[in-house]
This record gives structure tokens, sequence and C-alpha cells, in this order.
């Protein structure tokens, strides 16, 4: 029996929620059949927040890194089992890994995704109070990206872009950069510190 195709009121971009969870699963089921409404659902909900991200790594090449990482996605999708987040998760996992093969591939102008310094302080912050949606909470999108590349270092910039342009969790983040939940938090904490003393502390906090 063929499966309803979910209400397209239900695909909405807001941070954190792409696809209603009870939604996805249907979508990807027939994405992986390749029934072209579900890829079209897949595609419209997430290549938004995957451009973003890609744009302010790599701009030059970022269309073309999306599309292979779709190509990845199309490829995997029917081995694919998780919720919303658990899909965010992996489509900027393969989105990180193509950085990464491309970085190689052009002979590593520069070194993106080492640390400058050890960062596995232990999390003292409450559950409440994230920097990083703090600050970009309070630029565009576009000006989010900008300043990202212009004032951050390229781990805090990565880790601040999978917070709020993925919508992934600290634990989530930590997993595709390799590090700590605390090394996250100290990287966007820092973020959030280096985009205060650029805008003023009023700027950001207010």
């Amino acid at each position: 029996m063929r499966r309803r195709e979910p209400d397209r009121r239900t695909v909405h971009e807001v941070r954190g929620q792409m696809i209603r969870d009870a939604d996805l699963p249907d979508v990807v089921a027939a994405a992986g059949k390749g029934e072209h409404w579900a890829l079209t659902e897949l595609f419209r909900a997430y290549q938004p927040p995957l451009l973003r991200f890609l744009r302010a790594q790599e701009p030059r090449v970022a269309d073309d890194l999306a599309g292979e990482v779709w190509i990845a996605v199309a490829r995997g999708l029917d081995t694919f089992e998780g919720d919303e987040a658990g899909f965010r998760g992996w489509l900027f996992t393969i989105a990180r890994r193509r950085l990464i093969d491309h970085r190689r591939r052009t002979v590593r102008q520069r070194t993106d995704v080492v640390a400058s310094e050890t960062l596995d302080m232990a999390d003292e912050w409450g559950l409440g109070g994230d920097p990083a949606g703090e600050v970009l909470e309070r630029l565009t999108a576009q000006g989010a990206i900008d300043t990202l590349v212009a004032q951050l270092t390229p781990d805090q910039a990565e880790a601040v872009l999978l917070r709020v342009v993925g919508g992934l969790s600290v634990a989530e983040t930590a997993r595709i950069m390799d590090r700590e939940p605390g090394a996250i938090r100290v990287l966007c904490h820092r973020a959030l510190r280096r985009l205060a003393a650029h805008f003023g502390e009023g700027a950001v906090t207010r």
C-alpha cells in the first residue's frame, strides 16, 4: 500500500524543527523509493541551512558541495533510521566530510578542523544561555555568516554554524566535530566574546 503524502504544511523551516518527527519516516521512506514529492520536501526543508553552512565554510564551491551531499543522502536514504534531529545530524555529518574531502583535494591552503589550543574544560554552564543563539538571533542570516567568516576562528565558526544554522544540539555538534560537549560550549562562548568585542556588548546582549 502506498504511503500517504503528509500535509505539506508540516514542513516548515524554523529553528530546530524542519520536518515533524511524526512525518519524517514516511517522507524518508518515500524518498528512498524515488518518489519525487518526498525528495522535494527534504530538499526544500534542508537545502537552505545546508547552503548557509557550506557557504560560510567554502563559499566558492558551496553549491557543488551541496550537490555532493544530496547525492550521498539519496544513496543512503534506504538505510537511514532515526528521528528529525537524527536526520539533521546525518545530513551535516555528510556535509562536513565533503568539506574535509574538498580541502584535502585543494592542497590545504588552511587548516580548519584543528584546534589552536586544548579545549577540554568542564561544562560549567547551566541549561540556559546558549551564546551562539544569543548572538545570531540578533543578526540576519547573511549578516551572521559574514560576521562569522570575518571575526571568528574556523573552529568557532564551525561550532556556531552547526549549533545555529544546522539547529544541532551541543551533543550532536560535539559528535560531528569529534570533541567533548564542554569544548563546544567553550568555542561558542569565545565566539560570543569575539562578536561582543567587535560589535560592543550592547549589540549582542541586549
